[in-house]
């Protein structure tokens, strides 16, 4: 952007057209924040309550189908998997559905996805219709429709990059609450009764996202005359004015997509690979945790509740607050970052390991209720060096690959760690039942060691003195499997 449009495009009101009545209606900036903006807002808060109310109660709503024993604590592993799988497959074809059907179509059948969903969990007898509770997740996806309305109902530029902060803010506001309401309403044996209030909540949102735009039209590719707040007409805008040079072509010839996957391995395919390994281990730990604090801290639907809101809270400060201040502590940049991290958070996992092992018994003269709080804490610990070391890795992946792989890279990512996600939870809840928590910390805890070791080794040698984006001027020689030298115009940062 030149400062001059960003300031007139942030600071104006841009008319859009309201495709329920077909009337035009103003998308106040400048602080403002409009009508539908807010109710897309609206739908993803009450989206991320109802979803969240019935999470601490599920071990124990598959404990009471099932009966105590390992095989509810392994099924209940094996339907967070299956739901996650349905979650996965749905989001592969909802980009197209969007682009074919718009945003208010994809939220009606995302929140009407999840009331059936929450209907037949609130009516599941057995461990089958719980399973089949789950199926109409395939359809729905609140997050990406509501990212997707966001993006087309705000200006490029800074008014957009604010809008997303407080899509993330709204859907932080419910996912904390829900988990407290809802162990507290399961307090007393009953399972099911938030999963009728989620049912009531989900055709909230139904009848909310039917007050959205059927026509979202993008702001920043707009022809109309900008409006500002006092009413004056002002800068016409369109595809240039808003984009500035952020529309220039790329210089570097098109690529099939095997090649470029191909060459964002050879660049920083080890890098992707040591966050995977390091992700799923850590994902197998948070999958069976709510099974530790319940069989063995005692804690009950109420407790587990508080537990995963404050975590959920903590998370939102870590990401939303914490996460530069800890970054410039550890070093600043990606790399001493990242060899911070690994062995902080290996000796965070090792003495949750040991505080769970009945022959060393860290901690054993303590009362119970300052043992749970010192594992919580440990917990939460390495999960703000996670996010720290998670970032910086992905800072360093982006870095090492030039501007138009930039975003291969994180979809890369992306799909590849939503696949350990889906695989995690069977896989950990399986070491807690067959080996112990102790040993499941303890596996965590190597795997993080192992890969501290690994990168002490071996990154000296395979990373580069240079990144894509230190380099100005030039080229940058980027070797494909059919060995073609594409230059590349790195990026200034």
């Amino acid at each position: 952007f030149k400062s001059a449009q960003l300031e007139r495009v942030v600071g104006s009101a841009v008319a859009h057209f309201d495709g329920m009545t077909g009337e035009a209606r103003t998308v106040t900036s400048g602080g403002g924040i409009s009508r539908d903006v807010l109710q897309i807002y609206a739908i993803i808060m009450l989206y991320a309550l109802n979803s969240t109310l019935q999470t601490p109660l599920e071990p124990f709503l598959v404990e009471h189908l099932m009966g105590k024993g390992t095989a509810a604590e392994t099924t209940w592993g094996q339907l967070q998997s299956f739901q996650r799988i349905a979650q996965l497959l749905g989001a592969v074809a909802y980009g197209s559905f969007l682009d074919r059907y718009g945003c208010r179509a994809g939220l009606l059948l995302s929140n009407i996805a999840c009331a059936v969903s929450f209907l037949l969990l609130a009516n599941s007898t057995n461990i089958t219709t719980l399973f089949l509770s789950k199926v109409p997740l395939l359809l729905s996806n609140p997050y990406l429709c509501a990212q997707t309305a966001v993006s087309q109902l705000t200006p490029e530029g800074g008014q957009r990059i604010v809008a997303f902060g407080r899509l993330a803010t709204a859907f932080t506001l419910g996912g904390a609450v829900g988990p407290a309401v809802g162990g507290r309403l399961g307090a007393e044996g009953d399972y099911y009764f938030p999963a009728k209030i989620a049912f009531v909540g989900s055709f909230l949102g139904v009848a909310i996202s039917y007050c959205v735009p059927a026509k979202m039209e993008r702001d920043d590719a707009r022809t109309e005359p900008l409006v500002d707040e006092s009413g004056h007409g002002g800068q016409t805008g369109g595809p240039d004015a808003a984009s500035g040079d952020a529309g220039a072509a790329n210089n570097t010839p098109a690529m099939p997509w095997r090649t470029r996957v191909w060459t964002i391995l050879s660049l920083v395919g080890w890098l992707i690979l040591l966050k995977l390994v390091v992700t799923t281990a850590s994902s197998m730990t948070f999958s069976a945790q709510a099974l530790v604090l319940k069989n063995e801290f005692g804690l009950v639907q109420a407790d587990m509740g508080l537990v995963m809101s404050s975590q959920f809270l903590f998370a939102a400060l870590v990401t939303g607050v914490l996460l530069g201040p800890i970054t410039k502590l550890l070093g600043g940049r990606a790399r001493p970052v990242v060899m911070k991290c690994l062995p902080m958070i290996a000796i965070g996992y090792f003495v949750q390991a040991v505080m769970r092992s009945e022959s060393l018994g860290l901690l054993n003269g303590l009362p119970p209720l300052v043992q749970t709080y010192i594992f919580i804490s440990v917990s939460m610990f390495n999960m703000m060096m996670g996010f720290s070391m998670g970032t910086s890795l992905t800072a360093e992946s982006t870095q090492l690959v030039p501007k138009d792989m930039k975003g291969t890279v994180l979809g890369l990512e992306h799909c590849m760690f939503s696949g350990a996600r889906v695989v995690s939870p069977t896989m950990g809840i399986f070491v807690l039942t067959h080996a112990g928590s102790s040993m499941l910390y303890s596996f965590t805890g190597a795997v993080y060691a192992g890969a501290f070791v690994v990168w002490l080794i071996f990154s000296k040698y395979v990373l580069p003195s240079k990144t894509a984006d230190d380099i100005e001027g030039g080229e940058l020689k980027i070797k494909t499997p059919d060995a073609v030298e594409l230059p590349t115009k790195p990026v200034k940062v």
